[in-house]
């Protein structure tokens, strides 16, 4: 009797858990797909439309917070859902904001939030060959010492990987981003010009090989087609007047939380 007791306690306790990550998954999905209605209405100029269903975004995620027992989501992961999110609100109602920046926001939130629900190939993972092939031209211009082509070339790389940063606090260990973050710092320096050429090309190298350890965590997929059509025609020129911005804020913000968070 006994026995059959345990039995029933311990599949009743699977189905519990088991309807638990259902839930779970199900919301995560949800958000996921709003932040892609989101994206895809920007992308259409429906900005009222986009802020409608951001409210609604917002709706969700605070009752899905209240309905499950354990967190569906860690504090990290709601601070940079809330950044984007907020990111996104105030790029949609500022009249000064291009149309390409608005989309921008857009593809960021979307790639944020399929990072937060997507765990073996998040859409961020399809940007690795246009980031890892910035790498073969900056070496180029550094044998060749061109130093204004270096930097356009280098400002659309940073470009890249701000569009990316937001999803990689979710997937990569914050390790791995202040190493990658070190070194983009050194060759942003006015001191790397000064460098001798072997030892710039070292520096790429290091950030090279570093960057490539954050690529290889995510398994092979298909590039969305819609996100890459956003990076193909935000062109050099949107993407060299938009350097530094995402990348900067998020580290900022990031600083001032933890301090928040963890007061002396």
């Amino acid at each position: 009797m006994k026995r059959k007791l345990t039995i029933c306690l311990l599949l009743a306790l699977i189905f519990y858990n088991g309807n638990a990550k259902a839930a779970e998954r199900g919301s995560l999905e949800e958000l996921n797909d709003l932040s892609d209605t989101v994206f895809q209405m920007t992308r259409q100029s429906k900005y009222e439309e986009a802020l409608q269903v951001l409210a609604y975004f917002e709706k969700t995620l605070k009752s899905a917070e209240k309905k499950q027992q354990d967190p569906m989501l860690t504090g990290a992961q709601i601070r940079q859902i809330t950044l984007g999110y907020n990111d996104m609100v105030r790029s949609l109602k500022q009249a000064d904001t291009s149309d390409t920046q608005k989309l921008r926001a857009a593809a960021q939130f979307r790639m944020l939030m399929d990072a937060v629900e997507n765990r073996s190939d998040p859409l961020w993972g399809s940007l690795e060959k246009p980031i890892m092939e910035a790498f073969a031209e900056l070496k180029q211009d550094v044998q060749k010492n061109e130093s204004t082509s270096f930097h356009e070339k280098w400002n659309e790389f940073i470009s890249l990987y701000d569009l990316i940063y937001p999803s990689l606090t979710i997937d990569v260990s914050e390790d791995q981003l202040e190493t990658v973050g070190k070194h983009i710092d050194v060759i942003e320096q006015e001191e790397f010009q000064q460098m001798t050429e072997s030892t710039k090309l070292e520096r790429l190298s290091l950030l090279q090989h570093d960057l490539k350890n954050v690529f290889d965590r995510v398994e092979e997929d298909d590039a969305d087609p819609s996100l890459l059509w956003v990076i193909i025609t935000t062109g050099s020129i949107i993407i060299t007047a938009l350097t530094y911005v995402g990348y900067r804020k998020y580290k900022a913000e990031k600083n001032k939380l933890k301090k928040r968070d963890y007061p002396k």
